[in-house]
């Protein structure tokens, strides 16, 4: 019993004084904050995807080496069939270099600018990711990430977005479909690859894209509008609770939660859901005139395999399918925002996981999880 109650209060203040050192380093930010005006400052890393295996591969070669399962005769023949594969491609490398040399030079002669050039002959694709939820957080990252490639990508480029979102908040996910349609706008080639779900506002976002390739079993579409309130009334007035909504402007408010739902209130509620509807449809069909949208906008989805068979949808293949396809022709690139943190705040962060873990261990029913997530 003792030993158990040593080990139960050594827990509990080791976990008083995290608390409490967070609670004062937290305090001690705001006041920071307030005084300098400082905020956090986002960066963008930058990952060549093209040579990402090129270390696991040689690794692997090193291995096979030292236990190999061929003969030596035939590790030579092997080694012998590396190098000649080698020595074509980079002639095949060079034979690409020469001709393109040619044809910049021609096009300098006819008096086309660099600039031009450059636009014309860039070859690179530039992997962004969103992960949404229900107010599109990650939506300011996104901003930033394309406002960086309006000033470097050209028209010869590819941007790819890999997306994943069940939907959420109209104004959220509407601007975060602005930000897409940017680069259109900038006459930017946009792809949206699917692997799990673009349903409701995630959809709405994919829509704008060039081209949409989806995994064969990804949710797709849930193009609907969708909104409950809880209503109180009935019970503050069993229990004659007074409620007073003030406003100016008939419909000011039309369903709240403690006052009386009136008729002509559900029948405008329902009104501007049918509003935004109609403006989600338009958007579908601006950018994909090719569905049939009084099919497709029952607020039904589908999986992509389905999906692209009404237009939804134009490739069936998963995102790593689709960027592999492009490594050989294509400088592949991910673009990713990170935040830079302070040293306290790395400390406080490293404190607090292994906190979570420490506590995880002696509740491990704490850290059991089932959630189901369906496309809204």
């Amino acid at each position: 019993m003792n030993e158990f109650l040593d080990q139960f209060f050594t827990f509990y203040h080791v976990s008083v004084l995290l608390f409490a050192l967070a609670g004062l380093v937290l305090l001690g930010k705001w006041l920071f904050a307030r005084k300098e005006g400082h905020e956090k400052h986002k960066s963008l890393s930058f990952e060549r995807m093209n040579n990402r295996f090129e270390k696991d591969m040689h690794h692997l070669e090193k291995e096979l080496r030292k236990h190999p399962d061929f003969s030596k005769e035939v590790i030579k023949l092997l080694k012998k069939n590396h190098k000649s594969a080698q020595k074509q491609e980079k002639l095949i490398q060079q034979q690409r270099s020469d001709d393109l040399s040619l044809k910049v030079r021609t096009q300098l002669d006819e008096g086309i600018s660099s600039e031009e050039i450059l636009k014309q002959h860039s070859n690179k694709i530039y992997v962004l990711e969103f992960v949404g939820n229900l107010m599109a957080s990650r939506m300011e990252y996104l901003r930033e990430e394309i406002s960086f490639l309006i000033q470097v990508a050209t028209p010869s480029d590819e941007i790819v977005v890999c997306l994943s979102s069940p939907g959420g908040a109209v104004p959220q996910y509407g601007l975060a479909s602005s930000q897409l349609a940017r680069l259109r706008h900038a006459g930017l080639r946009l792809t949206v690859c699917v692997d799990v779900v673009a349903a409701s506002g995630g959809y709405m976002m994919a829509a704008v894209a060039d081209k949409i390739v989806a995994a064969p079993f990804a949710f797709i579409g849930s193009i609907g509008v969708v909104a409950g309130i809880p209503n109180f009334h009935k019970v503050l007035k069993k229990h004659d609770i007074d409620y007073y909504l003030f406003t100016a402007g008939e419909y000011k408010r039309t369903v709240t939660p403690l006052s009386e739902v009136t008729e002509s209130g559900k029948q405008k509620f329902q009104e501007s859901l049918t509003d935004i509807h109609t403006a989600f449809k338009s958007h579908i069909q601006e950018y994909r005139p090719q569905v049939n949208i009084e099919e497709i906008a029952t607020g039904e989805y589908w999986l992509a395999s389905q999906a692209k068979s009404m237009g939804l949808v134009d490739e069936i293949m998963t995102s790593d399918d689709y960027l592999m396809s492009k490594l050989k022709d294509y400088e592949v690139i991910r673009i990713e925002t990170l935040e830079n943190h302070n040293w306290l705040e790395k400390v406080m962060e490293r404190g607090v996981s292994a906190w979570g873990l420490l506590w995880s261990r002696h509740h491990p029913l704490n850290t059991i999880q089932d959630s189901i997530s369906w496309p809204q």
